[in-house]
C-alpha cells in the first residue's frame, strides 16, 4: 500500500511541473498576434489584456488589436472625417 501511495505521489509531483505558466503564455501570445502581417507601432498591457496599435505591411492601414488569453478583437482606426488611418514613415508614435 505504501508503494502505491509513493508512486501516486511521484506521478502527481511530476504532473504539476508540466505546462506553461501565465508569464510564458502571455509572452507567446504577444509574439503570435502579429504573425508577420503587421508591424507593431505601440503596445501596452493592463488588467483587461494586451493592446497593440499596428499597421498592415501591404496597405499601411492602422489597426487596434486587443487580446487576452481566451479572446480578442481587431478594429481599424479611423480619422475624424471617417477615412481609414494610414501609417506614414514620418509619424512619431509614442
Amino acid at each position: 500500500m505504501k508503494k502505491i501511495i509513493a508512486v501516486l505521489f511521484c506521478i502527481c509531483l511530476l504532473l504539476t511541473g508540466c505546462g506553461t505558466d501565465y508569464k510564458d503564455a502571455k509572452n507567446v501570445l504577444k509574439k503570435t498576434t502579429t504573425g508577420g502581417y503587421f508591424t507593431v507601432i505601440k503596445e501596452w498591457d493592463d488588467e483587461q489584456g494586451c493592446y497593440k496599435i499596428v499597421y498592415a505591411n501591404d496597405t499601411k492601414v492602422k489597426y487596434l488589436i486587443w487580446r487576452t488569453t481566451n479572446k480578442g478583437s481587431i478594429t481599424p482606426l479611423y480619422n475624424t472625417d471617417g477615412s481609414l488611418q494610414v501609417y506614414e514613415e514620418s509619424e512619431d508614435e509614442e
